[in-house]
């Protein structure tokens, strides 16, 4: 009889979470940045101030949805937060042939 193997974390879950954040920019790069950069050469000054505000906040928005995606991912909670848990019981086995012996049909009347 061998002894079970302790668990070890996936890595799928983290690998997922990076290809769908590299997803995420992408998309905003090809379908903001990009045309906000065209638009910033040939804008005057109070457009190109717009234009590096909404890109100063799309970044912070990007940087928080990574932070937050890692702390979910890897769940850095636990090393601040640890649970508190209770003292682990020996399992009782059961022969389960005795057990069924103690079983008897019921009485016919």
């Amino acid at each position: 009889m061998t002894s079970p193997q302790p668990s070890r974390p996936s890595y799928w879950p983290t690998l997922a979470f990076l290809v769908g954040y590299v997803l995420l920019l992408l998309a905003i790069f090809k379908y903001y940045l990009l045309p906000a950069l065209d638009a910033f050469r040939d804008a005057d000054q109070p457009h190109k101030e717009l234009l590096s505000a909404h890109s100063a906040l799309i970044l912070a928005i990007l940087l928080l949805i990574l932070a937050a995606g890692i702390m979910l991912t890897f769940r850095i909670g636990r090393f601040f937060f640890p649970r508190i848990s209770e003292k682990r019981s020996q399992t009782k086995y059961v022969d389960a042939w005795a057990e069924a012996g103690k079983r008897t049909p019921p009485e016919e009347q």
